[in-house]
């Protein structure tokens, strides 16, 4: 035995010494085909992940195996494979050339990344570089207008704030509709937990300019090997890393503005009060002109013997101008990389700021990052990542994503009586409390006053980090081991001052809630790839568990001495304290295996079991598997030499995956604290269980091209899918004799089909001038195919209705106004003029708020240093209702202003035809008989648009310049974002969702910066 041992030691050093022996040193100097130095270039081992990359001056440096092959890659030049063979110096020359569908690499989940062109399954890819230096928070808004099937809109305009995507439509209706999110194999939590006070999004924790690219999933054959979460898609964001070779030291700086990206002309006083007056006469037309006259004067606080001139000489303040601002933007950034063959570093710090387009709102951002990469052994290496972020952002009073608070600048500064002064002689805040004095109007608030005194804050820190450990067992087989931890901690403070209506009577209130979120995920895979002449065969299988616990307190107090003193302990009283915890738990195998056949036929199988603590006891667990192939013509012999024809692929796949967004006691019998008696706390029943309640299951099937023609100059993909989600999560009314009156379940059925298209041009490249194009197009088609028990329509939810698309929008039609009395018309059920809306008469409308069209393109224009872009996003086929128009289209009806539109356009005269009513006092001529004016669906409207979302112009100065500063690169450049819109829409702006009452409108911003390199 102990001979054996001998034995095999001896062998063992042998070959290690052998091994050892072999390495070599290769050097040598990268070039364009114009003989300049190309810092930057990828050079790997071919079959290892060890690699290099070439420095400022072109140089690289590398240790090689004997008989290896170097691959060498660059954007923007053809690859090039070189044999090593006896050489020690190998000085390579790339040739410019249009990138191959062949060198696009993308990631498919739990750390593989393989060449597009052998993908089986729908992605879309974006790299870094094409979102850099934009001025924004998150790096999922850089995700609009630029991937075919990925629909993003904003939930408002604050700075940081919430965001919504939607990858191939809408298929939920209770569950979540937000794909899943993976930061270097972290699974992140992106729950909104703002307070309600500021929009908190949970994805602004990372600088998107440390984001090397962002793949998208949008299929089954690629997404299910997540399983119970990516129903609704999965976004893999991969971070920078450090390169081989000296230390690398950046430097970046923009700063700008912001500014709102439209203003609502509203009526001057003289215009409100004769709007005022008129609406007055409608109602009484036989009471004398002047008791009308003087009616209107004394309702808005004015003498009613108040002359013309004396309305003509009235001031006219404008509310809403003080209310909105021109912000500033700032940016900070520092990075540092390098290392040498075996440890690789990559650390980034940023500051980011930026003021919203409304006062007193902002977003601050402190970020650091850290990768490092390490060769431990020649079987053993690590990742580390961990970045840290803190968020502070400032609130407005009554939410950032909509509000109806009279005190919130954001919703009322429009509708304030345009002759209230904002600020009195001495430059205090006109009309407070404690002045004695009051506005006139409906809304009494200095809502200036309010943005002021109010403190409306968010505090979040932020530690994301992963460590991954992987062992190669031998050349074919290797062990990733993955662990990651998203640690969020949140402090949000409300104070209500004491100077302000609202919070006088009880001399100030103050809300604080504290959250944590521990957010922990590990996953081990044993990974496999084997080549044998014309056979590749490969795949993983691998064990995940992630634990998600969410808890928090909270504390209300009112009652405090002065304004100086906002902190709990000044409290009189606290009114209430609060706390809650919550948690789930996930557990998960999966697999997937792929075979090629000649790099012409490849098949791919996926298969995944979940378990989830959110479901009930009889369905915790759930089977999601999926199958794709993939045909490369183009590498048949009779298309493989074409000159015209690079690239030809055709793919197919089906799959099934899971959506488990629900609430995380879902399926549970709960209870829930029931009062105090006597001193005792008590408990009672607050939901009906259900133990077989399981996911929302989503069956997608897709057909997709991939093409490429004269050498990649054009190239792109083609899809069309169908996205079956079923046994949706509802709630389902039962007889109240169980005591509750409704039961969460698995019932209805959505689908949505759709087409994608992408293409990339190379429209002219001749000498040094280069202009590309980049577009892409998305048509969805959605609709509810079934509910239960045969309903058609989802009891308790109109736009909810078998055969029509979710979110349906339903009413009684509004046909305009009379054009002999102008009042307004709706068509009933028979579609015969009514005056009096009845909801008998609801009925589809024929259009719904999800949208139909969408997707954007780049141009992109290059000289020499120079180069200049233009981005165009698109959203169509959306209509919704203008709610906040709602509440602009009073025209003296009640005491608060109303839009000029509305003003200019109403009717006058017998005959006339417009779609505006005649104003009238409580805007209904006869109460009981004539329904009021703003009811219904008057204000549906078209909320397509297109926007010229982004320009961009750079340049890159010349090295004769920066060496002798010894600078290695250098950049200048100026953005401007959301530069115009066109729309029907009348609004501040139609992309975003749902109620748009008191939502912070979006901002238009420009920035100039510069990028050094040392």
């Amino acid at each position: 035995m102990k001979k054996n041992l001998r034995l095999f030691l001896f062998f063992f050093v042998a070959l290690t010494f052998q091994a050892l022996a072999q390495e070599k040193t290769i050097t040598g100097k990268v070039t364009s085909d114009d003989g300049a130095a190309l810092p930057g270039v990828s050079i790997t081992v071919k079959g290892t992940t060890k690699g290099t990359s070439s420095d400022v001056n072109g140089n690289y440096k590398i240790s090689v195996p004997a008989n290896a092959k170097l691959l060498f890659s660059f954007i923007g030049y053809a690859s090039k494979e070189v044999n090593v063979g006896s050489n020690s110096v190998l000085d390579v020359q790339l040739s410019s050339s249009s990138t191959e569908l062949s060198e696009v690499i993308v990631s498919s989940g739990y750390g593989a990344v393989v060449p597009k062109a052998v993908m089986t399954g729908a992605t879309s890819n974006l790299k870094g570089d094409v979102i850099e230096n934009m001025p924004i928070q998150s790096f999922d808004r850089a995700l609009q207008g630029r991937m075919s099937g990925v629909r993003v809109s904003s939930n408002n305009g604050t700075p940081g704030g919430a965001v919504s995507v939607r990858i191939r439509g809408v298929g939920s209706v209770s569950a979540g509709n937000e794909p899943l999110y993976i930061v270097d194999g972290v699974q992140v939590n992106t729950a909104n937990d703002g307070g309600g006070r500021v929009s908190s999004n949970p994805l602004s924790f990372l600088n998107p300019n440390d984001i090397e690219s962002m793949d998208v999933l949008k299929d089954a054959a690629t997404a299910a090997i997540y399983g119970a979460q990516a129903a609704n898609g999965v976004v893999l964001i991969t971070t920078k890393k450090g390169k081989a070779g000296r230390t690398q030291l950046g430097f970046n700086y923009y700063k700008g503005i912001t500014e709102p990206i439209r203003k609502l002309p509203m009526l001057n006083t003289q215009d409100y009060i004769a709007a005022r007056i008129e609406a007055l006469t409608t109602n009484s037309p036989t009471t004398p002109v002047a008791t009308l006259r003087g009616n209107a004067l004394a309702s808005i606080g004015l003498s009613r013997d108040l002359s013309d001139a004396d309305i003509a000489a009235l001031p006219t303040y404008d509310w809403q101008g003080e209310a909105y601002q021109t912000g500033q933007i700032d940016n900070y950034e520092l990075t540092a990389q390098g290392g040498t063959g075996k440890t690789t570093f990559y650390t980034s710090f940023s500051y980011n700021q930026q003021d919203a387009s409304l006062i007193k709102i902002d977003f601050k951002r402190i970020t650091g990052r850290v990768k490092i990469t390490n060769q431990l052994t020649n079987r053993l290496s690590m990742e580390l990542g961990v970045n840290l972020s803190n968020v502070k952002q400032n609130g407005p009073f009554g939410g950032s994503e909509g509000s109806t608070s009279f005190g919130a600048p954001q919703y009322s500064a429009p509708l304030i009586l345009p002759l209230n002064p904002i600020y009195n002689p001495d430059g205090s805040f006109y009309g407070l409390p404690d002045s004695g004095v009051t506005m006139p109007g409906d809304i009494s608030q200095n809502v200036i006053a309010y943005a002021e005194y109010i403190k409306s804050s968010g505090n979040t820190n932020q530690a994301i980090g992963n460590m991954v450990l992987t062992y190669k067992i031998n050349p074919s087989i290797f062990v990733r081991a993955s662990g990651g931890l998203d640690y969020r901690n949140i402090k949000t403070i409300f104070y209500g001052d004491a100077r302000l209506s609202d919070y006088n009577a009880i001399r100030g209130s103050l809300s604080e809630a504290v959250t944590d979120n521990t957010n922990y995920n590990t996953n081990i895979t044993v990974n496999f790839d084997k080549s044998f002449s014309k056979h590749t065969i490969g795949g993983l299988a691998g064990f995940e568990y992630r634990n998600d616990v969410n808890q928090g307190t909270n504390f209300n107090g009112v009652g405090f001495p002065s304004p100086d003193f906002s902190t709990a302990n000044a409290a009189a009283e606290p009114s209430s304290i609060g706390g809650f915890w919550t948690g789930v738990k996930r557990a998960g195998l999966f697999s997937s295996v792929n075979y090629d056949f000649s790099k012409k036929y490849i098949v791919k199988g996926i298969v995944r079991y979940d378990g989830s603590s959110r479901f009930g006891a009889n369905n915790q667990w759930g089977f999601f598997p999926s199958i794709s192939a993939k045909w490369i013509l183009s590498e048949e012999n009779f298309l493989k030499n074409n000159s015209k024809i690079s690239d030809l692929g055709i793919r197919l796949s089906a799959g099934s995956t899971g959506n488990d967004q629900v609430g995380n006691f879902a399926s549970r019998r709960l209870y829930g604290l029931n009062g105090v008696y006597q001193g005792n706390s008590g408990i009672g029943p607050s939901s009906l269980g259900n133990p077989n309640l399981k996911w929302e299951r989503n069956i997608t099937y897709n057909v997709g091209i991939d093409y490429g023609f004269f050498k990649g100059r054009i190239k792109g993909a083609i899809d069309a899918f169908q996205r079956i989600s079923k046994d949706l999560l509802l709630t389902r009314s039962i007889p109240t004799t169980n005591g509750f009156g409704s039961v969460f379940e698995n019932i209805g059925e959505v689908q949505n089909k759709g087409i994608e298209f992408e293409i990339n041009t190379i429209n002219i490249e001749k000498n040094k001038f280069r202009w590309e194009t980049n577009f892409n197009f998305t048509t969805i088609e959605n609709k509810v195919t079934k509910l239960f028990d045969g309903v058609d329509v989802l009891p308790g939810d109109l736009s909810i209705r078998v055969g029509y698309p979710l979110g349906t929008n339903v009413g009684v039609p509004y046909i305009g106004v009379n054009p002999a009395n102008g009042r307004p018309m709706w068509a009933d059920l028979n579609n015969e003029i009514t005056y009096l809306v009845r909801a008998a008469d609801n009925r589809p409308l024929g259009h719904s708020n999800i949208s139909k069209n969408f997707g954007g393109m780049t141009n992109t224009f290059s000289y020499g240093g120079f180069e200049v872009s233009a981005f165009i996003q698109y959203d169509l086929g959306r209509v919704a209702q203008n709610a906040m128009e709602f509440r602009l289209a009073d025209n003296g009806a009640v005491l608060r202003n109303s839009l000029q539109s509305m003003w200019d356009n109403r009717w006058t005269t017998p005959g006339q035809i417009t779609s505006v009513p005649r104003p009238a006092e409580n805007r209904t001529a006869i109460s009981g008989r004539i329904s009021s004016y703003q009811t219904g669906t008057r204000f549906f409207q078209d909320a397509s648009y297109t926007r010229l979302k982004q320009v961009n112009v750079s340049y890159n100065i010349p090295s004769k310049v920066l060496t002798p500063l010894k600078i290695a690169k250098a950049n200048v450049y100026f953005q401007a974002i959301n530069l115009i819109t066109w729309t029907k829409w009348t609004g501040f702006d139609p992309e975003f969702v749902g109620d748009n009452q008191g939502i912070i409108p979006t901002a238009r911003s420009f920035t100039m910066g510069i990028q050094i390199g040392l």
